[in-house]
């Protein structure tokens, strides 16, 4: 009973700091007012932010499920800094209304209210209250740089950091855990987005998930339109996360897109909606006429801007898809072909695990070409990754209509082999959506590669035309050596998923 009372008593402290005032119920425009004093002027009226922290701190993020005396100590010395400051509440709706919404609070001192401007801007506003399923408090000014997640209360506390991106994280962080934990889903770093198209038998519309970790070109597929024309078509839903249910349903969780702006000058659409006014833009350059430009990387190679919906193109209000039909393991390697169709749930649930891509020369030009994982190519999963594994195994044989294929990015025969590029990713994805691809069983690999790829020139991307068989044999066998050798380190992890590479 000691024990549920000085927890209870924990829970209410986390999530309701006590301070000298709150300021609560506040619009977008009341929020951008408030942090003006923070903003670089610039000739497009955007909203600018520099930050003093320029990325997320993973290394100094901890997963806590037991308070301990020191955990409680620096725990006691915030709440008694946060008594006597004045902080801003912000509360949201994490998903659409027509979804499962999740609502949370956002805690900041008012001195950074650009980051509850941000906060407000890039999720669905929400009517102020006390209750929320999900609580993040900042206090971007603390002396000790900290991210404390606490699981089992839905509460992240975020010291010493004031990039707005970490507050972001902190909540769909959470909503993903709460998918797998309390809704059977599971939350995914994926894009999504509806393709309306023509196969032979018939127009479909089919929901598409896009999964892949940064440079390996997840946010081009995503809002790639496919060169479709009335009455086909693409609908963009999201660029980030989205919670997968098991009905085969996948809901949003942004009603704006929080983008990065290192390289929108080669997307013309993203640095359309980048350039809007409306847009809030944190760490981009502004040279002395005032023009910001997102090529000078002077401040932070990561600069970010939520950008409204509405700027993208082939949006609408939607971001929810009413059936998953497609998923593309998105990976940028060296030596495997374009696109590839995979066999069976297991060996989907165990591309997910892996999460792989390469390491670039700008990563580490010593270790390039080398495998680079993060399971389910998502960096916020809070534990027990296995578990993820696992729920989508379940998810796609629950849902056997869900095809699932591996796409590289990166080029085939080596550094110096055909290079993939997005045109040839696009003709092969959409050669995939029409089922206009012929596919065979590949021995080597493990899984289905085209007969042929619909494009001129195709045959420089099969793998056997830049290594003899044996060789690469060799080279493949070994890599799938190394994969399953990584996946058997998971406890709990479906021994058939293991297998299944």
């Amino acid at each position: 009973m000691v024990m549920e009372a000085a927890e209870d008593s924990l829970f209410r402290k986390l999530r309701h700091p006590v301070c000298r005032s709150l300021l609560r119920d506040l619009t977008e425009e009341e929020l951008r007012l408030m942090a003006a004093t923070d903003s670089v002027p610039n000739n497009g009226n955007a909203a600018l932010y520099v930050t003093r922290i320029r990325s997320r701190s993973a290394a100094f993020t901890e997963n806590i499920y037991d308070v301990d005396e020191n955990t409680l100590s620096l725990l006691e010395q915030v709440w008694g800094y946060l008594r006597w400051q004045q902080l801003v509440r912000v509360s949201v709706r994490v998903g659409s209304p027509e979804g499962s919404p999740l609502k949370a609070n956002l805690y900041v001192p008012r001195r950074f209210a650009r980051v509850a401007h941000m906060f407000q801007g890039n999720f669905f506003p929400q009517a102020d209250e006390d209750f929320a399923d999900m609580v993040t408090v900042m206090v971007p000014e603390w002396h000790q740089r900290k991210v404390l997640v606490f699981p089992r209360l839905r509460v992240t506390y975020i010291l010493g950091i004031d990039y707005y991106g970490e507050a972001k994280m902190a909540t769909l962080r959470m909503a993903m855990h709460l998918a797998r934990e309390e809704m059977n889903g599971i939350g995914l770093h994926a894009g999504s987005k509806m393709v309306r198209i023509r196969t032979a038998e018939g127009m479909k519309e089919l929901g598409i998930l896009v999964f892949g970790l940064s440079g390996t070109g997840k946010t081009t597929i995503t809002t790639a339109d496919h060169g479709l024309a009335e009455p086909e078509g693409v609908e963009v839903l999201q660029d980030d996360i989205n919670l997968l249910l098991s009905d085969g349903r996948s809901l949003g969780t942004e009603r704006n897109f929080y983008i990065k702006t290192d390289n929108v000058s080669k997307q013309p659409p993203l640095l359309a909606a980048a350039a809007d006014s409306r847009a809030m833009l944190e760490n981009c350059w502004v040279d002395d006429d005032g023009n910001v430009n997102f090529d000078n990387h002077a401040i932070s190679t990561n600069g970010r801007a939520v950008v409204p919906r509405d700027a993208i193109p082939n949006t609408t209000g939607r971001i929810d898809l009413a059936h998953t039909d497609i998923l593309l393991f998105n990976m940028r390697r060296y030596d495997i072909p374009p696109i590839g169709r995979l066999v069976s749930p297991e060996q989907a649930a165990a591309y997910f695990m892996l999460g792989e891509s390469t390491i670039t020369s700008a990563e580490d030009p010593s270790r390039v070409g080398q495998a680079k994982r993060v399971v389910g190519f998502d960096p916020f999963i809070v534990n027990q990754p296995q578990k993820n594994g696992n729920r989508l195994l379940q998810i796609l044989r629950e849902n056997p209509g869900i095809r699932c294929y591996v796409m590289s990015t990166g080029r085939v025969g080596g550094n110096q082999g055909a290079n993939i590029t997005p045109e040839v990713t696009f003709a092969c994805i959409e050669a995939a959506l029409r089922d206009q691809l012929s596919f065979r069983y590949d021995d080597i690999l493990g899984y289905e590669v085209p007969e042929s790829y619909p494009l001129e020139g195709g045959e420089r991307f099969d793998p056997y035309r830049n290594w003899d068989r044996e060789a690469y044999k060799k080279l493949i066998g070994d890599l799938r050596r190394e994969r399953k050798e990584y996946l058997s380190k998971f406890s709990g992890l479906a021994q058939e998923i293991v297998t299944a590479v």
